[in-house]
């Protein structure tokens, strides 16, 4: 699924967000938690976050502590009471690293919205490369931004005809007879940060698509990684899965959906050290985006075109397969046998939204067999060590000061992450009223449903 401004390129609408249909207004409520203070409300410099638990990415450190903030980094972990500076209270609650998307596609917006749920980061698997060259400036910034740092691996390498399929949409593709040294090589100019192969044939009700051979995806990896670039893959069946992987993939950001992997396959997976991004989000046919519109403690912070895709019913499909079933039981496989897993939701894929959908993409994990604060690592210090993030994902001294502040413990119950209260990026704390009512739209407006992403 291509990403982008042009809503056209995720959503199949010839509409930009300022077009789309318009929600009930959303109104912008207090959260109060009589536990934080509501006196300090820092706006960047030097910031301390105090009497706090802190979930450093990895471990829940011990007792509470506090965490000094300075130019938009962590500066210190400790008892700590320096003069001069701006305190936050938190009473207890529990202080985590901002949390990063490793499967989205971008739009006009989008990144808002994931910031405004505690998403500080994003890894874009398929988006426009216009927009590269202004993110790679905000992500080397420390000053206040309202969006979400981006990275992407810009267009993808596919065939015609194959996935993605978006009427308009038009970018590079792979033919038979190209130079896959030389196309990786444009990609990268273009500003792509990895590349991305779709190896996937596809099997919509209509018609099979076409899909890189395997000597072609062999050809893309070894030249990105001829240039010290990670090449990920959309790769959803097993046995293809298997093949991507043993080509040297450094990691699939989906998991098999059509059957469940052996011993032998999930061990030759977790010899090769690539990574698994699941995104069963994208196969729960809506399950996650009911349980949000149901939630006090998300809807508050919605925008209206979060509202609208999360409203989106997926279209019926009698006597499909149990993808969602499938998809966890690879989960579980995976994680036990210690191969990597990240945390990416898709969005805007079958009722998925940028931020709030990688919460329940983080419940999927934890019911697919990881606990909680293994979820919550899959979301900051696993993609930060995997995707070469190096300045982030963790609370540790020097880290970028992307955070979030729970009233209640996640790494308890991972459904507490919705107790989010605070947000900081770059040491500025995030206003997280969502934006006004859209223009309303008379045009009949349908979410495409095609393949995953």
């Amino acid at each position: 699924m291509a990403g982008g401004r042009r809503l056209v390129s995720v959503l199949g609408m010839g509409y930009s967000r300022r077009q789309m249909l318009g929600i009930v207004p959303v109104a912008a409520v207090s959260a109060a938690w009589p536990g934080v203070s509501a006196a300090a409300r820092p706006e960047g410099g030097s910031v301390l976050i105090r009497n706090v638990h802190i979930f450093d990415g990895r471990r829940m450190l011990d007792g509470r502590r506090s965490v000094l903030i300075r130019d938009g980094l962590i500066a210190r972990i400790g008892d700590l009471a320096p003069e001069g500076v701006a305190v936050v209270d938190g009473r207890g609650g529990t202080l985590l690293p901002g949390l990063i998307d490793s499967h989205v596609h971008t739009f006009e917006g989008s990144s808002a919205d994931a910031l405004r749920f505690g998403v500080t980061t994003e890894l874009e698997m398929f988006g426009e490369p216009g927009q590269l060259a202004a993110a790679k400036r905000q992500r080397r910034s420390r000053k206040q931004v309202t969006a979400a740092d981006l990275w992407s691996a810009g267009n993808g390498v596919t065939v015609p005809g194959g996935h993605p399929v978006r009427p308009g949409y038009e970018f590079p593709r792979v033919l038979p007879d190209t130079d896959l040294d030389s196309f990786v090589a444009d990609r990268l100019q273009e500003g792509s940060d990895y590349l991305k192969f779709v190896y996937e044939p596809g099997d919509p009700p209509d018609r099979p698509l076409p899909s890189l051979t395997l000597a072609q995806v062999t050809a893309t990896i070894a030249a990105a990684h001829r240039r010290g670039r990670l090449a990920v893959g959309h790769v959803e069946k097993l046995k293809l899965y298997v093949e991507a992987v043993r080509a040297g993939a450094d990691g699939i950001v989906h998991v098999p959906y059509n059957a469940v992997a052996g011993a032998a396959e999930v061990e030759m997976i977790r010899r090769s050290g690539s990574f698994a991004v699941p995104t069963l989000s994208v196969v729960d046919w809506g399950l996650g985006a009911k349980s949000l519109l149901a939630d006090d403690r998300i809807t508050p912070w919605l925008s209206p075109t979060q509202e609208y895709l999360l409203s989106q019913e997926p279209p019926e499909r009698p006597g499909r397969p149990d993808l969602l079933g499938i998809a966890s039981a690879n989960v579980r496989r995976f994680h036990a046998a210690g191969i990597p897993v990240l945390a990416g939701a898709d969005a805007p894929v079958r009722a998925n939204v940028s931020g709030a959908s990688l919460l329940t993409e983080l419940e999927h994990l934890v019911r697919a067999g990881l606990t909680p604060a293994e979820a919550l690592t899959a979301a900051t210090a696993a993609p930060a060590r995997h995707l070469r993030l190096a300045d982030r994902g963790r609370i540790t001294p020097g880290r970028r000061a992307d955070l979030i502040l729970t009233s209640a413990d996640p790494t308890r119950d991972i459904t507490n992450l919705r107790t989010l209260h605070t947000i900081w990026k770059n040491g500025y704390q995030v206003d997280r009223t969502p934006p006004a009512e859209v223009r309303r739209s008379s045009a009949s407006m349908t979410v495409g449903q095609t393949s995953t992403s």
